[in-house]
């Protein structure tokens, strides 16, 4: 799809395996570009006490985003996020194990802004900030009409990569809670196991910097996902829980015991061309 390509990706921690693949879905305006990823999720103990450190894969954290080439000074750019994170279980010292998703933070920050008509760059805060304004965003639990796509791909990232069984997020479309407008930087919270954030971006040229609304800007945007994971262990004979049978595992049967993090970030770059 013309338009679309890949950008490279940085990830934190922790790192096992990459996959950096396009995203193929349909245009919100006129070009978009796509980007994905995703790394499998370690967490290590020591077992047994006062043995030797090892580590466990507790999941897979996948993230995706979608963004708008190019909108004119008197439009709106839209900037798409989606994450997953995929859990598993497993056995350790004669006790069942499990990890379970927590967490996924999404931010968005004004990096740069260059303008392509006298080649100056932008890097002062206290100038790009008021110059990028994140408006009417929303974060949604399970799946949107313009992202289900992207969120799709991901899900499906997580499970040819792992192997993990997973019920369809999407056979209940969840509400959608709307967030704060924010000046250069915002940040929002998605729970669950699937999560996305969307925002609509405007660029004004009006302020003390001197812009002008004759000139072409490219805006650059550091998105980045940070994930956190559950780890759980079974406690015993409490364990067991006669409802559900015999020897069955439960979350409500366990007890938490720590808390696994993992994090990906990207730069995006968009041109905010003259009305």
């Amino acid at each position: 799809m013309k338009g679309v390509r890949n950008t490279s990706l940085l990830y934190i921690i922790p790192l096992i395996a990459i996959l950096a693949i396009p995203i193929l879905c349909g245009n919100v305006y006129a070009v978009t570009r796509s980007s994905s990823g995703g790394t499998y999720v370690t967490w290590g103990h020591i077992y047994p006490p006062g043995g030797t450190y090892h580590y466990h894969t507790i999941g897979y954290f996948a993230w995706a985003a979608q963004w708008e080439d190019s909108f004119s000074h008197d439009g709106d750019g839209e900037i798409y996020m989606g994450g997953s994170e995929g859990t598993t279980s497993w056995y350790c010292g004669g006790q069942q194990w499990w990890s379970q998703p927590n967490q996924i933070m999404y931010k968005i920050e004004v990096i740069k802004i260059k303008d392509l008509t006298t080649q100056t760059e932008y890097t002062d805060p206290n100038i790009i900030y008021s110059h990028v304004y994140f408006h009417d965003g929303y974060v949604r639990p399970q799946g949107s009409p313009y992202v289900d796509t992207i969120v799709n791909l991901l899900w499906a990232i997580v499970q040819t990569k792992t192997g993990f069984s997973f019920p369809n997020p999407f056979q209940l479309i969840s509400s959608y809670t709307s967030v704060g407008n924010s000046y250069g930087e915002i940040t929002v919270y998605g729970s669950g196991s699937l999560s996305e954030f969307k925002t609509y971006v405007k660029f004004s040229y009006t302020g003390t910097s001197g812009f002008n609304s004759t000139h072409t800007y490219e805006v650059t945007c550091r998105l980045t996902w940070w994930a956190s994971f559950s780890i759980w262990v079974e406690g015993g004979l409490q364990g067991r829980n006669p409802i559900e049978g015999e020897g069955i595992i439960s979350p409500e049967s366990g007890q938490a015991v720590d808390t696994a993090y993992a994090a990906a970030t990207i730069d995006i770059t968009f041109t905010v061309t003259p009305s």
